[in-house]
């Protein structure tokens, strides 16, 4: 007897569940928007905000020149509603995988939608490093907009009012960075770098950039372009160089030291965020304070 009340009393139970269940309303999980570098998922966690998942392949410190897709990459590619990249062989290693891609589901190479306009090209190269113009990384941003709304229309207002903020926070720390610049003398603004990352920085903020590493890292520096680098620090009397997080200071110290030897002091003038944000927490960590920090390394170290 009590055993047939004990199953009765499970079966009531069960009942009582699934009639509680049947009343529940499920949750809708928010779509997954997957990025590939630090920057454009930046740009998704600012328009996307609370209505996406936002997710990066990329972290802080890494260089997208090299990177390679993991399985747990796959994975989450597989899992994803949007995928955004930058695009113009930024990704190089990842750039088929966003091409198969793109046969399945949304994915947008953003710098490849962009007007012609706005793309420098080095050598007959396109440069793929438009984050570090702010009016151009502006309209990148209108582009991440413009995807957002069109896959998830529901969140429509939302996106369009985030961006209208972003857009006016980008507005004033462009015309910021302009002035901080004019603290400069014109002698003074040659920006000697890792690698030839800081192109559109140069085209938009009137610095002179001296590179020892073309657009691409995965291309080694070699002597003739190291000495190259110390003539043109000589004949300007060039008094810093800069590292960049997401490089080795192989090239920086080959330069620093070659130029001591023949008794020339250049000094270090700091690290930049050329390829990736800072890690969370830090100076740089999203992509207005990667401006401002970049900005104020730069003038500190050369005026």
């Amino acid at each position: 007897m009590h055993v047939k009340r004990y199953l009765a009393g499970i079966r009531l139970g069960l009942v009582g569940l699934i009639i509680s269940l049947g009343t529940f309303t499920p949750i809708q999980a928010k779509p997954l928007v997957v990025s590939s570098t630090t920057m454009i998922t930046d740009l998704v966690n600012q328009i996307g905000a609370d209505h996406v998942d936002s997710q990066g392949l990329m972290g802080p410190g890494i260089d997208p020149h090299y990177y390679r897709a993991t399985f747990n990459d796959m994975r989450l590619l597989r899992r994803a509603d949007l995928v955004l990249y930058n695009g113009l062989e930024l990704e190089g290693r990842m750039t088929q995988v966003f091409y198969n891609l793109s046969a399945f589901k949304p994915t947008y190479a953003l710098g490849e939608l962009l007007d012609d306009k706005y793309l420098l090209t080095i050598d007959g190269i396109v440069d793929p490093h438009i984050w570090l113009s702010v009016p151009i990384w502006l309209e990148v941003a209108q582009l991440v907009k413009t995807k957002l709304v069109k896959h998830f229309p529901a969140h429509q207002h939302s996106f369009e009012q985030n961006y209208a903020q972003l857009a006016t926070e980008l507005t004033d720390l462009h015309q910021w960075v302009i002035d901080e610049i004019a603290q400069l003398p014109e002698q003074r603004r040659k920006l000697v770098t890792a690698h030839d990352a800081f192109g559109y920085f140069r085209q938009t903020y009137g610095l002179d950039v001296i590179a020892i590493q073309g657009l691409n890292t995965e291309v080694e520096f070699g002597l003739a372009a190291l000495q190259r680098v110390k003539d043109l620090i000589t004949e300007f009397n060039v008094p810093a160089v800069f590292a960049e997080s997401t490089l080795p200071t192989r090239s920086i110290n080959a330069l620093i030291n070659g130029l001591a030897a023949e008794g020339y002091q250049l000094k270090r003038g700091g690290e930049l965020l050329s390829d990736a944000l800072a890690v969370p927490g830090q100076p740089g960590d999203t992509y207005q304070t990667m401006i401002k920090h970049n900005t104020q390394t730069i003038i500190n170290a050369l005026r």
